[in-house]
């Protein structure tokens, strides 16, 4: 398959250190409903996606994160990771996975209510933690406020229905 196939995604919250479910209330009439996962600036949270590289030609991927906040200054880092599932090969109930974090450290919106759209990259092979064509994987998306870069004082809130994510 070319560049560019998008694989679907399904959110899900992790069975610990949950990020908390929510929605943003349009303005129209009758008022949309957007589904969000806020982030406080406590402490680390996660949201989980789960999908399945199917077509996939074997490229980078590039992850589209769409997020808000309140806040209109400083940053907030995403991070990202990949745990690949294989075919007959692991029991996901009793191994655990240490994910390797990718980055993006995300300037906020410049005035509250707006989102911004910011993208992590992962290289082909053990960056995305050797996925290969056809097989199912989790993504997990986490913000930590302690991160050294992430000084938004404020929730984050990721747009849970709206990551994106493609090869490249």
């Amino acid at each position: 398959m070319a560049s560019g196939q998008i694989f679907p995604l399904m959110p899900l919250p992790p069975g610990a250190s949950a990020a908390p479910l929510d929605i943003l209330v349009g303005a129209s009439t009758p008022a949309e409903s957007l589904p969000i996962a806020t982030f406080a600036d406590a402490a680390a949270a996660y949201m989980d996606y789960y999908g399945n590289l199917r077509g996939y030609g074997g490229g980078g991927l590039t992850l589209d994160v769409v997020w808000s906040s309140l806040a209109t200054a400083n940053n907030c880092v995403w991070q990202a990771a990949f745990r690949r599932i294989q075919d007959d090969a692991e029991d996901v109930d009793t191994t655990a996975h240490s994910y390797d974090y990718n980055t993006v450290t995300a300037a906020a919106p410049s005035a509250a209510g707006e989102n911004s759209l910011d993208t992590i990259t992962f290289t082909n092979g053990a960056d995305m933690d050797s996925l290969a064509n056809g097989e199912p994987f989790i993504l997990r998306v986490l913000r930590d406020p302690a991160h050294a870069s992430d000084n938004l004082a404020n929730t984050a809130q990721l747009w849970i229905a709206h990551l994106v994510l493609r090869e490249t």
